[in-house]
């Protein structure tokens, strides 16, 4: 229901971003500062200042887990007789994200040199119709060009414009159709669940009769959440990621794959930012997310291991250990890569798993409890590390640090307070 409800929203806008605006067809550049609502442009007669254009190069990294190394060139060139109007031209290249930085270095500059000698030879009229760029990273990008040349230019006065090769009705693509296939598919994959569903016949029985319903999934799910019950920490700690994700979207950050440069200014974890004292990022990062399937793998394992480790330890020590845990993974993230945006949960949940790990091992569980913590351990840590070790895009550092420092934990705990663990985990 959920795929069938936000697909084709997110389609949807889309189809509407390009969908609610006309062509407007103007005499010369002059003209677009009136038009400041319009989005597409037919510019009959105009010319571009090549000579005085302001340029800014950067280098982002995207894709699972930051593997691919992005650099972006945004030229921005004035119209001759139209104030605070731009051509943009943007040059970009993708390569993955490994060598040292002295290679990743040289790579920026060869296509800094190829991009320049593009420009040289640029067709500004080979152009059906302009595109005005709307406030997103191609935005930044270009206003970062003017403001190195003009810091005091205003931001909400500029007006830069893309040029587009194509017609102009050739701009939504097939994006309708996808709009409804996708609703389409959603609502089969429901029909069918519906059809194949079971009905338990005395329940309903029951609730015809106004009887009382029996205890289900449901009213389990919500005492699991409720933040005042017995696992209260986990919800806390479930809704604030929860929390910080939506918060991620109404911001206007993907849904599905946001880039790692999106990541890093909410406070994504990177060694470069690290040592030069922005250590908060060591905290803000595990509650950072880096797409919906991400977040859910991570709260599923952080539910596993809260139903085992917190009526052990408690709502507050169950809280701390997880954020020590995640800071100390976080630690562990920047000890090994260089050059990497790191995010989510995983390290401070894989802290969790290495208390479970130190309670079985030193017997704080009672016998049948300490073959249930050995099957979890293997199945969700052992596999996960496995995992790990084979796929790009996935931060062992922090995981087996996370592990590490949480097992350390363990120890450290049943050495000062032993006896009363093994009496709250019986």
């Amino acid at each position: 229901m959920i795929f069938a409800i936000v697909a084709p929203i997110v389609i949807s806008q889309q189809y509407i971003k390009k969908a609610a605006f006309d062509l407007v067809t103007l005499e010369n550049a002059s003209e677009i500062k009136s038009l400041g609502a319009e989005k597409y442009f037919k510019i009959n007669n105009f010319r571009v200042n090549k000579d005085a254009r302001v340029a800014y190069a950067t280098a982002r990294t995207s894709g699972k887990g930051n593997d691919r190394l992005n650099f972006f060139l945004y030229l921005a060139c004035p119209f001759e007789n139209a104030e605070n109007a731009w051509y943009g031209v943007e040059y970009n290249e993708s390569t993955g994200n490994t060598g040292t930085t002295t290679q990743q270095n040289a790579w920026f500059s060869n296509f800094l040199k190829y991009s320049e000698r593009d420009f040289a030879n640029y067709p500004f009229q080979d152009v059906s119709y302009f595109e005005k760029v709307a406030y997103s990273d191609h935005w930044d990008g270009y206003m970062q060009a003017i403001k190195n040349e003009s810091p005091s230019a205003v931001e909400n006065q500029q007006i830069i414009l893309i040029p587009k090769a194509d017609e102009f009705e050739e701009r939504l693509g097939d994006t309708l159709p996808w709009v409804f296939g996708s609703f389409g598919i959603g609502c089969m994959v429901i029909l069918l669940s519906l059809l194949y569903q079971k009905i338990d016949e005395s329940t309903l029985s029951n609730f015809k009769k106004n009887k009382p319903l029996e205890d289900d999934d449901l009213r389990a799910i919500l005492r699991f959440l409720n933040p005042l019950g017995s696992k209260g920490g986990t919800a806390i700690l479930i809704f604030v990621n929860i929390g910080v994700f939506v918060g991620m979207i109404f911001s206007g950050i993907s849904f599905v794959s946001p880039t790692g440069t999106e990541l890093l200014e909410l406070g994504g974890l990177r060694k470069t930012e690290v040592v030069q004292g922005e250590y908060w990022r060591l905290f803000t990062s595990i509650f950072i997310h880096s797409g919906f399937i991400h977040l859910v793998m991570n709260m599923v394992g952080l539910v596993f291991g809260a139903i085992l480790l917190e009526d052990v330890l408690g709502k507050v020590r169950f809280i701390l250990s997880f954020i020590a845990c995640g800071v100390l993974a976080s630690f562990a993230s920047i000890y090994w890569h260089e050059n990497i945006v790191s995010v989510g949960a995983s390290g401070a949940i894989f802290g969790l798993y290495g208390l479970i790990l130190a309670f079985t091992v030193f017997r704080i569980y009672s016998t049948g409890t300490r073959t249930l913590t050995w099957g979890l351990l293997v199945l969700y840590a052992g596999v996960s590390l496995i995992f790990g070790f084979f796929s790009t895009g996935v931060d062992n550092a922090a995981h087996v640090g996370g592990l590490l420092s949480g097992f350390i934990l363990g120890v450290l705990l049943i050495a000062f307070d032993k006896e009363n663990l093994i009496k709250t985990a019986g």
